[in-house]
């Protein structure tokens, strides 16, 4: 009996020592991997951060070339009839858009939907403008329309977009 109590007595702070001592590796691997994990986040943040504010960069500036008085002013010259000026209009847009559409990747959802809703805002105000020029209308007929329907709508979905781009780029930073 004195024998298995003595062995007991050698036992159990041995035991004792060693579940404490697992624990504490246990707990030290554990913050190990997490700060390897910190420390991976990081790097890749310090790659991508630069790529996502250009990608903000970039749909802010193709949101300032669509907006309609700028496409008009850069797109028409005084040789074009209102259906060219239209065609040309449109073909602006779509151009800018397709260019950029890469950019989703980098930008949050809610951004991406709204920079695809100014876009369509943006066509079908100049399909409408068309519309009220006539077939046969002209340039400048097409051109008033235009300035005419943005005064009246205030780029309300460019405006709402671009606070939006602006408000989460400066989140990032």
């Amino acid at each position: 009996m004195d024998t298995i109590l003595d062995i007991l007595l050698l036992l159990v702070p041995a035991l004792l020592v060693f579940l404490t001592a697992m624990i504490f590796f246990n707990r030290m691997r554990n913050d190990q991997r997490e700060f390897q994990k910190w420390h991976m986040r990081s790097e890749e943040r310090k790659h991508s951060l630069p790529l996502q504010m250009k990608a903000y960069e970039r749909l802010i500036i193709m949101l300032e070339r669509i907006t309609p008085s700028n496409l008009v002013m850069r797109v028409n010259q005084g040789s074009m009839n209102g259906a060219q000026l239209q065609l040309e209009l449109l073909k602006a847009v779509r151009s800018e858009f397709e260019h950029n559409i890469s950019m989703q990747m980098y930008v949050s959802r809610t951004a991406w939907e709204l920079t695809k809703n100014a876009k369509d805002e943006v066509l079908q105000m100049v399909k409408i403008a068309a519309t009220k020029a006539g077939p046969e209308g002209s340039s400048m007929a097409l051109s008033k329309e235009i300035f005419d329907l943005e005064a009246k709508t205030g780029n309300q979905a460019i405006k709402q977009t671009l606070d939006l781009l602006r408000m989460e780029a400066q989140r990032m930073m």
